[in-house]
């Protein structure tokens, strides 16, 4: 059984809860689909859908089958535009540390204006530096500290940040003593980074709380909800706040025998140092 094409059906019908109009989206007749809706109900040992001559309705099994049905489909259809896009040779395997979150967009456009051709993954600085060493990222903009033995490191560059939160917080100096939890990365991400931004915080006041966010979209939330502050690099969406510390960045790369012919270091490397001013 082609079980993405089955799988196909299965969505389609639970998007539409009708078989007719499922077969209009698919752009097909409806027995096929119904017969193969069935086919999946077979393999599966489950039945799916409640059918009768007013409605279709999902049953027990249906509603729990459903959301792994959209990531099995989701995920195939990554892999296929992945491979649509994979173009070997001199695309450049760039890793970014998700600290530098609004920057991200610019870094990658100052690149790509200059001629480079970048497929990024963006992550935390443990998983980064590992992915550097074993070969599968050519380069990595990474925090600081972090144990980068056996790799070639570029300078430590600093980022001044900046606080944002929703609403008023404080004033002047008391910015931080009665705001909410601070909104960070998952501290695996980065675990002597982390701890060394807690304590200076506390140390402005902050009670050193935190909530922990993997993503941007994530922390945003949480801070256009009012619920936390986190640290920004545009001083446009934040506060200037004596003391904060800024967030330290340096690039990674294998050591030159372990380096792909097809990307040239030495001219990458200033150009994403570059890129971090």
């Amino acid at each position: 059984m082609d079980l993405l094409r089955h799988l196909r059906f299965f969505l389609a019908v639970a998007e539409h809860r009708h078989f007719g109009h499922a077969a209009s989206a698919l752009g097909m007749t409806q027995p096929p689909l119904s017969q193969g809706v069935q086919r999946l109900e077979r393999e599966l040992g489950q039945r799916l859908f409640h059918r009768d001559a007013r409605a279709v309705r999902l049953t027990e099994a249906g509603s729990a089958l459903l959301p792994p049905a959209r990531r099995v489909v989701q995920e195939a259809d990554q892999l296929v535009s992945l491979a649509h896009r994979w173009r070997p040779g001199q695309q450049v395997r760039f890793g970014l540390a998700g600290d530098l979150e609004e920057r991200i967009p610019a870094i990658l456009a100052h690149l790509s204006a200059d001629g480079w051709d970048c497929a990024p993954r963006v992550g935390g600085t443990v998983e980064l530096i590992d992915s550097v060493r074993e070969g599968s990222l050519d380069l990595a903009v990474v925090r600081h500290p972090a144990v980068v033995d056996g790799l070639q490191s570029g300078e430590v560059r600093t980022i001044p940040t900046y606080l944002s939160a929703a609403g008023r917080v404080g004033d002047g100096q008391g910015l931080l003593r009665d705001a909410p939890p601070l909104v960070v990365p998952p501290r695996r991400h980065h675990p002597a980074a982390h701890d060394q931004l807690i304590d200076a915080v506390r140390r402005l006041g902050h009670s050193g709380t935190v909530i922990e966010a993997a993503s941007l979209l994530e922390r945003q939330a949480w801070t256009s909800a009012g619920h936390g502050v986190r640290l920004v690099l545009d001083e446009r969406l934040g506060r200037p706040v004596q003391g904060l510390p800024p967030l330290r960045v340096r690039v990674v790369a294998p050591v030159e025998i372990d380096q792909r012919r097809e990307i040239d270091h030495r001219a990458l490397t200033p150009r994403v140092e570059g890129a971090l001013s």
